[in-house]
């Protein structure tokens, strides 16, 4: 999709907020496509990395509810602000409980596969493969499956049936191909077709495209196939895709997901094809929750100054944030950053949050409300980053954010600003990871430092840059990351 297109994409989300308070969420496919474009030595498009979808890749350690189907988790940067007011940082975590394997809905799905010439990479084809092999698993016996491949034409090799052994699935996946053109349109018309012939009200009628999203046959407007696909969408078929190959089509296949209601990923790595197709499956195949919206209510003294993932600043009173349709198992999380004006000491309130959704399973909507409040105390340090839990998801925001300023700054040609960002961002990923005892920051750690390399051979030498420093933490929450800090007193010698 062309960058215009890009634009009006995101220009429609902006408008969404500034207008009704709404804000525009994608899936979780920016994380892994960005480590797959480092690790090949390019540069990660600024248009690729979605900071909402960056962050919701990681993983989060929010609490079920026990009675409802998402729970409803806030939690403050620090506890205790002082009576001079200040910055709050506010983390809101969704929690969707996860599917009981005996219960899952039935499917109703169509596999549609692309086979064409450019699927014949190391990164494309194999992975295509592994990853059904993976996804076979999760399959239950009285599932019904269609297996629809396309190239320079679409192809029904299986009709919707009965999954039974599964034999049949496997056997046909290991056939596949790559060759001819790629007439992606009509790969997908008759998927939905498929599933639309067969439809079930008892079943969760969907579809799977795994492809790299490049059409160059038949209908290859990607407004036009997205406005194509819509029409089934609205009548209950729901749509998940799966982008492989760093030259996919990024912005096609999120728009896909994003209307039909369903998953996006990037495949880039049998640990990616593991997470999505087994760790992760019942949230592809299950839903929980549609319609899913958080709003946030300020109270008087308070103001808005940032939500996750919206460039720009937020009306200062409150926003009514539209987030994806949840499955079973999901977690979403949104950084909400306040303004406190000064106040007086005592329990103060801040905000009222309130989470509604369509519970698929019941039918009927849910709504849940929980107040923010805050203790005003005369401290003498503050810190509102505080909480490991909300530092590490911070940074892992400013991660996102760095990427997006690197490319820019390597379109300047300012290499050494471009450089000395990723050091720095090495840096803190590699703080907070140790107070965190996050495994995944400490990748993408690593993924900075491999930045570095890139960034650095544009330069021609390797710069020096500064050490990193070290946060305190807030020790009045419950810690669900990391452990206590152990204070380290400073040495001192004393006059002889």
């Amino acid at each position: 999709m062309s960058p215009t297109r890009t634009s009006r994409i995101r220009l429609a989300c902006a408008a969404l907020l500034a207008l009704s308070a709404a804000a525009c969420a994608q899936q979780d496919a920016s994380m892994a496509y960005s480590r797959a474009a480092i690790n090949r030595g390019a540069i990660v498009p600024a248009e690729s990395v979605r900071v909402h979808e960056y962050l919701n890749y990681y993983e989060q350690r929010f609490p079920e509810s026990s009675t409802e189907p998402i729970g409803l988790d806030l939690r403050l940067g620090s506890t205790q602000i002082p009576a001079a007011g200040g910055e709050i940082w506010l983390q809101i975590g969704l929690q969707a409980r996860q599917a009981e394997s005996a219960i899952r809905t039935p499917l109703n799905l169509a596999l549609v596969l692309d086979v064409s010439g450019s699927m014949d990479s190391p990164d494309k084809m194999p992975y295509l493969q592994q990853s059904l092999m993976v996804f076979l698993a999760s399959l239950h016996p009285e599932d019904r499956v269609a297996v629809v491949t396309y190239s320079d034409q679409a192809d029904l090799l299986w009709p919707s049936q009965i999954v039974g052994s599964g034999d049949w699935i496997r056997s046909t996946v290991e056939s596949l191909r790559p060759g001819g053109s790629t007439n992606l349109h009509a790969g997908l018309m008759l998927g939905l077709q498929e599933v639309e012939r067969n439809f079930d009200i008892r079943r969760n009628n969907r579809v799977i495209l795994l492809t790299d999203g490049i059409a160059n046959v038949g209908e290859t407007d990607p407004e036009q196939i997205a406005r194509q696909a819509l029409a089934y969408n609205q009548r209950g078929i729901y749509l998940s895709t799966v982008g492989l190959g760093l030259d996919f089509n990024d912005d096609l296949l999120s728009t896909l997901a994003r209307q039909g209601q369903g998953a996006y990923h990037f495949v880039d790595s049998a640990m990616e094809m593991d997470k999505v197709f087994r760790q992760e499956v019942e949230g592809l195949v299950e839903r929980v929750a549609e319609e899913v919206r958080v709003a946030i209510q300020l109270e008087p003294g308070a103001r808005l100054m940032s939500v996750t993932g919206y460039q720009g600043t937020p009306p200062a009173d409150g926003v009514q944030v539209v987030l994806q349709e949840m499955g079973a198992g999901d977690s979403q999380v949104l950084i909400v950053r306040l303004e406190a004006l000064p106040g007086q000491v005592g329990r103060r309130p801040l905000a009222v949050v309130t989470l509604s959704y369509l519970d698929v399973f019941a039918q009927r909507p849910r709504e849940v409300t929980q107040p923010v409040t805050i203790q005003v105390s005369e401290i003498p340090f503050y810190d509102p980053l505080a909480d490991v839990e909300i530092r590490r998801n911070a940074t892992v925001v400013r991660s996102a954010e760095a990427l997006i300023a690197i490319d820019g700054l390597f379109n300047q040609a300012r290499y050494l600003e471009a450089w000395q960002l990723a050091y720095q961002m090495e840096r803190e990923l590699r703080a907070v990871a140790a107070i965190s005892g996050d495994q995944q920051m400490v990748e993408e750690a690593d993924l900075f430092a491999r930045y570095q390399v890139t960034l650095a051979s544009a330069l021609g030498y390797d710069p020096v840059a500064p050490q990193p420093t070290t946060f305190p933490a807030d020790g009045d929450q419950p810690q669900r990351w990391g452990a206590p800090l152990v204070p380290v007193l400073p040495t001192v010698e004393l006059d002889g």
